[in-house]
């Protein structure tokens, strides 16, 4: 399978009848540029289309999986008065609305932190095989950002309503021990064993009836993530909201000073 998007967002590779989708910006931790949303999700219904791809990876280049939004992009927007544009988050919505549509099982390799539309990413995989020091970041409240790409979506269905108001609203990093405790995390293994775990597991799903797999996930899409569409069209119009506060200004500004934040409630 060729790569459809090209190398400079990610690299798509396949051996035998697992495709691997690797974020390729390790110089900015993998944060997803705006293109990077529509990349993914051609990535994946590349893969989907492909009768010789029977599981799918996603993973990032370097020492992160991906830090999310990139951050060093919102001062501009703030200084152009154009903030966070709520088609952008249709798209990142749409982003992990590709993986559950996907008709192949879809297994996140998260190494290091997956933090923002990064974690949603991960979130959104069947699988997630994560290691003690793998970290998945709630951080949009650390932005003065409501959330987006379905972080609180998946979480509320994964762990439920309490626990995912709690790490939306507290900004939690969870590291891999208490994802494993918590539901998150598929699979713990030691580090320097994530890729050949991960692997593993790829290798098991490929032997298994790729139309059965396909029929579930449709299943689970129809009835479990049936409003998952609706809820990112909501989630732009928070983004596009909160985007426009002095909290925001002040979170970004705070960041690239590197320094916490004074939060006004504004």
């Amino acid at each position: 399978m060729s790569d459809p998007v090209g190398n400079e967002l990610l690299r798509v590779s396949r051996s035998g009848a697992i495709a691997t989708i690797t974020l390729n910006r390790p110089e900015v931790s993998n944060a997803l540029a705006s293109e990077s949303y529509a990349a993914v999700a051609e990535a994946l219904e590349a893969c989907g289309r492909d009768a010789d791809v029977r599981a799918v990876i996603i993973t990032g280049e370097g020492k992160h999986f991906s830090a999310g939004g990139d951050i060093r992009k919102f001062k501009g927007y703030i200084e152009s008065g154009t903030f966070i544009q709520r088609e952008n988050v249709i798209r990142a919505g749409k982003m992990t609305q590709a993986v559950r549509t996907c008709p192949k099982p879809v297994i996140a390799m998260v190494n290091g932190a997956a933090a923002g539309a990064g974690c949603a990413l991960a979130l959104s995989c069947d699988f997630r095989i994560m290691t003690p020091k793998s970290r998945l970041g709630m951080s949009f409240i650390n932005m003065g950002l409501s959330g987006d790409t379905g972080c609180m979506y998946f979480l509320e269905r994964m762990i439920g309503a309490a626990k995912a108001c709690e790490l939306m609203m507290l900004g939690s990093m969870v590291d891999g021990q208490e994802a494993l405790r918590l539901g998150l995390a598929s699979k713990l293994v030691p580090e320097e064993q994530l890729q050949t775990e991960t692997l593993a597991l790829a290798e098991q799903l490929a032997r298994m009836p790729t139309q059965a797999i396909a029929r579930q996930k449709r299943l689970s899409y129809e009835f479990f993530y049936r409003d998952l569409a609706q809820f990112n069209l909501r989630e732009a119009d928070y983004m596009y909201e909160t985007s426009r506060t002095p909290d925001y200004k002040e979170a970004v500004y705070a960041f690239l000073e590197k320094r916490k934040p004074e939060f006004t409630g504004q």
